[in-house]
């Protein structure tokens, strides 16, 4: 009798730690990985708030002010770049601001200047930097930035884009910014 309590004993311990060891070694460990809205689930975000009284702040003067922001893009140097002879900055730029109108609900001045920019990278999948298989399957990724007067970064985005040809950068843009304007709401 005491070598099957011994024996049930034993095999319980053991289901808990093998558990919590395939636990440990399977969850996700990369910090700032976003999950938050249906847009972040479909490919890999990352997502970091610096200091939310300030992000706030610069929600309000979305809903509040037409603000000002920058753009650029990143071709690719390795490979012949594809992807900007299907999109351009002026479009991507047009998707933006008209996205950030959506949010516009007000026209009360904020006394605080933000800087808010995007930039479109295309992945250079000849990059001998390169050496994983994963980091070769996304077309690019759009990073949205927003930084106070002082130039200091409040909040950071980036969401991975697909489509070689760029179809999917528009709905990028605008996860990006729906991501900043639901942030801590």
């Amino acid at each position: 009798m005491k070598k099957i309590i011994y024996t049930s004993i034993i095999l319980i311990v053991g289901y808990f730690f093998t558990t919590s060891i395939y636990d440990e070694l399977h969850k996700d460990k990369t910090p700032g990985k976003a999950k938050r809205l249906a847009c972040q689930k479909k490919v890999t975000t990352f997502e970091r708030a610096f200091d939310d009284l300030e992000v706030s702040l610069a929600q309000k003067e979305i809903e509040s002010n037409k603000i000002v922001f920058h753009s650029d893009a990143e071709k690719a140097t390795y490979m012949k770049s594809q992807l900007f002879q299907h999109i351009s900055l002026k479009q991507t730029n047009k998707v933006f601001r008209e996205m950030i109108e959506k949010y516009r609900v007000n026209n009360k001045k904020i006394d605080k200047n933000f800087i808010y920019s995007y930039y479109i990278y295309e992945n250079d999948k000849k990059d001998p930097g390169k050496k994983s298989k994963k980091s070769k399957l996304y077309a690019g990724y759009v990073v949205f930035e927003v930084k106070n007067e002082n130039n200091k970064m409040i909040y950071k985005i980036q969401i991975d884009f697909l489509d070689n040809k760029g179809a999917d950068i528009d709905q990028t843009i605008r996860c990006a910014i729906k991501s900043f304007m639901t942030y801590n709401k």
